[in-house]
């Protein structure tokens, strides 16, 4: 069903305007309109016709990964409420401990600790929102929704240790997203990450770059620090000095700046 966006015509673009025109023109010289008039008529429907296509079909992609968020929500939220009752029981059993004494540590119970180790241990499972990210995915690899969706795949995989999987999806995600930003970046910093867990060094340098060359003056900051630690990694010393010296002058007050010196310091003389 179209939104209500797609039953409002906007103000006429370039193309409605020279069509219009050309109405105008046949309006003061009809002769030409029973030849002309078809055409004109074809050009505005079409027009009008590819721009509900597309906001219907954008509108299509958002409700259909909508429902893979909600199976995802669905994953986190019997996570959430698993640690809250387990919470609430070893509130329980605390409140009926002797008050210690002042300066003390409340003594921990074998029950109390079996349940905090059971809290600890919780972690949702995203075996099912994790199948339909990767399906929507596939079936949408072009759009922003779908390189989301496979960005959301790739941080699964990752988290579950199948960094050869992530790898060469976020290889593919970062080569389709280069005109949405956001996704671009979040994809390169988790690549850069799983290169420098493979050792792949060269690879995390090239893509380091890339990030550097993405980011704005927000995230500077951690960009240049990533390829420095790179750059560490590769034992080459004299580039990563370059880099983590530019932070240190340019970005001085970031926390990235407090790590850069902590790494400039430990550069052989």
């Amino acid at each position: 069903m179209a939104s209500d966006k797609s039953k409002t015509l906007d103000a006429p673009d370039a193309f409605q305007v020279q069509a219009l025109s050309v109405m105008d023109r046949a309006a003061r010289n009809p002769k030409p309109i029973l030849i002309g008039g078809g055409i004109v008529l074809a050009l505005l429907v079409g027009g009008y016709a590819v721009k509900y296509f597309k906001e219907n079909t954008l509108e299509k992609r958002q409700d259909a990964v909508s429902e893979v968020d909600r199976v995802y929500e669905a994953e986190m939220k019997k996570v959430t409420d698993q640690r809250e009752a387990l919470e609430k029981q070893r509130d329980v059993l605390v409140a009926k401990q002797p008050k210690p004494a002042e300066g003390q540590a409340p003594v921990e119970t074998p029950e109390v600790k079996a349940l905090n180790t059971q809290i600890k241990a919780l972690a949702a499972d995203h075996t099912a929102s994790s199948a339909k990210y990767l399906e929507f995915y596939k079936a949408n690899s072009k759009s922003p929704e779908g390189l989301a969706a496979g960005l959301k795949h790739a941080s699964f995989a990752a988290e579950k240790g199948d960094l050869d999987t992530a790898r060469t999806e976020l290889n593919t995600i970062v080569s389709d997203s280069k005109s949405e930003n956001v996704i671009h970046v979040q994809s390169l910093l988790m690549l850069i990450s799983i290169e420098e867990d493979k050792n792949d060094l060269d690879n995390a340098a090239k893509h380091a770059d890339d990030l550097i060359g993405s980011v704005g003056p927000e995230l500077m900051p951690r960009a240049l620090l990533t390829k420095s630690q790179v750059l560490f990694l590769k034992k080459d010393f004299v580039e990563a000095k370059k880099v983590l010296d530019k932070l240190v002058n340019d970005h001085g007050t970031s926390p990235e700046a407090e790590r850069a010196r902590g790494l400039l310091a430990l550069i052989p003389a």
